[in-house]
């Protein structure tokens, strides 16, 4: 055990969460035979066998999984080490790398990020907006500090902290027959649905939705723009189900009618995903809690205004 190196848990957690060496290889920009040789010489070390060799990569032994878990808290250790090394002075400074999904870009990002920025002008920001699956590969890829996504599966290498539940709300130009307490799906005439692209996290939870309690055949308009499916929502020729976040500039817009969904409720549960193997700057902390701090209190806006 004795002689262990970083470096050797880092090129191993690589080739864990990869499941092959030539993805760790590119991931680490490091050559396959590097990779190989810390592997092996890690194994030589402990005594033990880590992965097993197939022909699509590599698998896990049972004595890989149980390194994994010690080598994730080692790793995060040293990374707290590192930022406690670095805290020179009180100031935050740094960059902080941050994913966001449209549902924030219009109403909860900007307050956030200016008064971070107008209180930490030595931070550096970055912030990129995508969908889920895009800023979940982002994270993994280390381009990321980390993202903010609806719940759906986690990558491996990432852990997820629950921020809050948001409310589905079916999105309408004109009064939907018979949604005036909500929207029960079981009895709602046939619609024209703007929907998210299948890699949006929220698509496969509507679709079940739809397909289990829906008596209606609805037609479906797959659109991956919010902005663009707020604008044609407005324009009369279709409905979508958006995420109440979304639609708080808008629920007293006169020309638009917002119903939650409540037969089943329907509800988006947002997630902040980030590194397991590393524990974010205090600069990334800070400017998550308050963009998490910012969230949660948009989610209660939008309870409040259906809650009457």
């Amino acid at each position: 055990m004795q002689g262990v190196k970083l470096q050797q848990l880092r090129f191993f957690l690589a080739v864990y969460e990869e499941r092959s060496i030539t993805a760790a290889a590119r991931r680490l920009n490091a050559t396959q035979s590097g990779v190989s040789v810390q592997i092996r010489d890690l194994e030589d070390m402990l005594g033990l066998t880590l992965f097993q060799r197939v022909s699509a990569g590599v698998v896990p032994t049972k004595s890989g999984d149980l390194i994994f878990h010690r080598a994730t808290k080692i790793l995060r250790e040293v990374s707290r080490l590192q930022e406690d090394v670095n805290a020179q002075t009180d100031a935050l400074a740094g960059e902080v790398r941050a994913g966001i999904m449209p549902t924030f870009a219009r109403s909860i990002l900007a307050p956030v990020l200016s008064r971070f920025m107008m209180e930490h002008p030595y931070v550096d920001m970055k912030v990129t907006e995508a969908y889920s699956g895009a800023l979940s590969e982002s994270v993994s890829a280390g381009d990321l500090d980390f993202a903010i996504v609806p719940s759906g599966s986690v990558p491996a290498g990432l852990r997820a902290t629950y921020l809050d539940s948001d409310l589905e709300l079916l999105a309408s130009a004109t009064p939907v027959e018979g949604a005036a307490g909500g929207v029960d799906l079981s009895i709602i005439p046939p619609l024209r649905l703007a929907l998210p692209g299948r890699k949006n996290s929220r698509r496969a939870k509507i679709e079940q939705h739809l397909r289990s309690f829906s008596r209606s055949d609805h037609t479906i308009l797959e659109l991956d723009s919010m902005m663009t499916t707020l604008d044609i929502v407005r324009r009369g020729d279709w409905s979508a189900i958006l995420p109440g976040c979304l639609c708080l500039p808008d629920l007293d817009d006169s020309k638009l009618h917002f119903y939650p969904i409540v037969q089943p409720n329907m509800t988006v549960d947002y997630l902040l995903i980030e590194p397991a193997a590393t524990e974010g700057s205090p600069a990334v902390q800070r400017f998550a809690q308050e963009l998490g701090k910012e969230i949660r209190a948009s989610c209660a806006r939008c309870r409040a205004f259906f809650a009457g």
